[in-house]
């Protein structure tokens, strides 16, 4: 190996400086090797160029303009020093592991460039099932093999709009799909329903495996079924929610015991039916319409009724009428062993006076759930969902960020329950597009959903639950969660709140790779944690299947706006001449 440059100045065992001449000056990012002799044996140390720079003893910054003139003048050139500083990365052991170096390289060590073969050893050899991501940015013959193993710490995948992040998550589900992983995709802007077909429209090779599913509410959706392969019905079925789940979902928080209570009551009654959310409301309005005339401040139905603890007992005693029922000391109610029991709300049944007087304010809740679509009499298909090798899209696309919410929340949950409780046999990778909007940061931020995110950020581990997050908002993630994904893909990025939610959730980001975020090209990316033996700069490689969340070509969409315009007022113009003539041969006749 020619040397390119030679070591100078102090040297420690993290990074050092060296000079090169113009034309033999590796360019920034560039991977280069050093020898470093340890007591036992002489390594071969990979390092990176941070950065480049070009100085001259004679022209120095204190000069001016004339000085400098007269000296170009006379020597006609001033002989240029170019330096460059590296950051050492480590060298393989025996092993294959990366280790950093006990012993620093000598001053005036030759600096050369790294060849092939070495940076195939650190980023495409012995990886068990890698996941090729794609190649060196300065080294395109060098393929980029992710570790699978790294997702184990979950993943997060951050880059501002139109970095490419969508692309970049697609080529890494084809290959995670392809290896046999169970996934399952929450999809909010319908980017990942059209991978079972290619560029060309064809099947893809694994278009089997990849099932999409959508909400009865975004049927249509923003890209047709038919040019999707057709999607199945993702519904839920209310008769198997929990009051806590009804509770959450609608909104009702804990200190609305009353509403709670309610809430509590109906689904009571209503256990070993297959029941509509409209026939919950139905007898919430029954259990309402029970305590109705005698809510707290209402005027007093009788004149004898002087103050308020008369007036709540004349109150219970007309709903005890009513109801068939009779109240205990303790504001309870017992049924009449004489009465039969019937079907309503309030009959055979412990009745608070909590829940009917809370059952009216909790009607308002309940009829937002009657206004949505995805009820059906089949729930979530869990099974379906955790079949190995499969991909599933849920495509939340076109529904109010609530509804979303409570899907991601449901599966989630499910899978949740699932493993600790019976085990999963295989891995499960939940990804979660717009991540920012699920698992939201900052003072007074929520979600429902937040709740099952971190839990499964902090311990899914354990149970074989893996999450991918992704978004272009960083520092809006809540930060506990974002700072659990040990491995990240970051693609460009500008925002300096974002530079900050980086830097602060990763611990393998150097200030260099950072500073390198907003000069990255489309479809380049740094790849940091346990993906990689070191941190890597890569260029993503080739999608087999066909991206869903492409930005329209302006250009063309207005060139099609124009051409349906001329379209309209050419047949507009053909049909006042037809109608022209029609009168004309009218007056001629007559």
């Amino acid at each position: 190996m020619s040397a390119v440059g030679y070591i100078v100045g102090e040297v420690s065992t993290n990074e050092f400086t060296f000079v090169t001449t113009r034309e033999s000056a590796p360019p920034r990012l560039e991977y280069i090797v050093v020898p470093v002799q340890e007591p036992q044996r002489q390594i071969q140390v990979l390092a990176q160029v941070t950065a480049l720079s070009v100085s001259s003893r004679l022209l120095s910054t204190s000069l001016g303009y004339a000085e400098v003139e007269a000296i170009l003048n006379r020597l006609k050139s001033s002989p240029p020093i170019v330096q460059g500083t590296a950051q050492v990365l480590g060298f393989l052991d025996e092993d294959g592991a990366v280790r950093f170096p006990r012993h620093a390289a000598t001053p005036g060590t030759p600096v050369s460039l790294a060849p092939d073969t070495l940076l195939r050893q650190f980023f495409s050899t012995n990886i068990t099932s890698g996941i090729e991501i794609g190649t060196l940015i300065n080294r395109p013959s060098v393929p980029v093999l992710l570790n699978p193993n790294g997702l184990r710490r979950h993943l997060a995948v951050i880059a501002q709009t139109g970095a490419g992040k969508s692309y970049t998550v697609g080529v890494i589900l084809e290959k995670l799909l392809q290896l046999g992983g169970t996934i399952v995709v929450f999809d909010p802007n319908s980017d990942y329903v059209l991978m079972r077909r290619d560029r060309h429209n064809r099947e893809t090779a694994f278009a089997s495996r990849v099932q999409v599913y959508r909400l009865p509410t975004t049927q249509s959706g923003r890209i047709p079924d038919d040019q999707i392969g057709g999607a199945q019905k993702f519904t839920m079925q209310f008769s198997k929610l929990e009051p806590d789940e009804i509770c959450q979902m609608t909104g009702i928080g804990e200190s609305a015991t009353n509403i709670r209570k309610a809430v509590q009551t109906v689904w009571e009654n209503l256990q070993g039916q297959d029941y509509t959310a409209q026939r919950f409301l139905e007898e919430l309005e029954t259990l309402a319409d029970t305590g109705a005339p005698m809510e707290r401040g209402a005027r007093p139905l009788s004149p004898a009724i002087g103050n308020e603890k008369e007036f709540d007992r004349f109150a219970a005693q007309r709903v005890a009428e009513k109801a068939n029922i009779t109240f205990d000391d303790l504001g309870k109610a017992e049924p009449e062993e004489s009465e039969p029991r019937g079907k309503k709300v309030n009959e055979g049944k412990r009745l608070s006076w909590d829940a009917v007087m809370g059952a009216n304010k909790a009607l308002k809740y309940i009829e937002r759930l009657t206004r949505i679509d995805i009820w059906g009499f089949t729930d979530v298909p869990m099974n379906d969902l955790l079949k190995p090798m499969t991909l599933s899209v849920i495509d939340v696309a076109g529904v109010d960020q609530w509804i979303a919410e409570f899907v991601v929340d449901k599966v989630l949950r499910e899978a949740w329950a699932r493993a600790v409780n019976e085990g999963l046999p295989r891995p499960v990778f939940f990804v979660l597009e717009e991540a920012h909007n699920f698992v939201p940061g900052g003072v007074g931020a929520s979600s429902q959903v937040a709740y099952i995110i971190k839990r499964i950020a902090s311990e899914g581990r354990k149970f074989g639950l893996f999450l991918i997050l992704i978004t272009q908002r960083p520092y809006k993630v809540h930060s506990d969660t974002l700072s659990q994904c040990n491995s990240q893909i970051i693609m460009r990025l500008t925002n300096p709140q974002d530079q900050q939610a980086v830097r602060q959730s990763s611990e393998s980001i150097s200030e260099g790779l950072l500073a390198d975020l907003p000069g990255l090209n489309v479809g380049e990316a740094v790849i940091l944690g346990p993906l990689v033996r070191v941190p890597v700069m890569v260029r993503v490689g080739a999608r087999e299947s066909k991206e869903g969340g492409n930005d329209i070509n302006v250009v063309e969409a207005l060139e099609r706006a124009r051409s349906e315009v001329i379209t309209e007022t050419r047949e507009a113009q053909v049909k006042q001449e037809r109608a022209a003539r029609g009168r004309s041969e009218w007056r001629e006749a007559v």
